[in-house]
């Protein structure tokens, strides 16, 4: 699933039949797929929007997403599996007193 999306999010026109019956062996449902691929979508859109925008997202946004980068690090530990690189982590800065 985490494949599925990370194809998705970086390279959509190379989506392809297979990609789905990947998702279906591994026992995903037709709905379970719809709702993996309309979430992905939105979270897509709404980044896009931001950084279209330029719009500056707030600390607590970016603690919410660490926390759940790390619940599904945690997920995937549990799978034996690796999550892929985060590439959208913006490093703290370091606030000058």
């Amino acid at each position: 699933m985490l494949e599925y999306v990370e194809k998705l999010t970086l390279t959509p026109s190379q989506m392809t039949e297979e990609d789905i019956q990947k998702l279906r062996k591994a026992g995903w449902t037709d709905r379970d797929i719809l709702d993996i691929c309309q979430v992905a979508a939105y979270f897509n859109y709404r980044v896009r929007m931001a950084d279209g925008l330029g719009v500056d997202l707030d600390e607590a946004y970016h603690q919410s997403a660490q926390r759940s980068r790390e619940r599904a690090r945690e997920e995937a530990t549990k799978l034996s599996k690796e999550l892929p690189p985060d590439r959208w982590h913006k490093p703290q800065e370091k606030k000058h007193a």
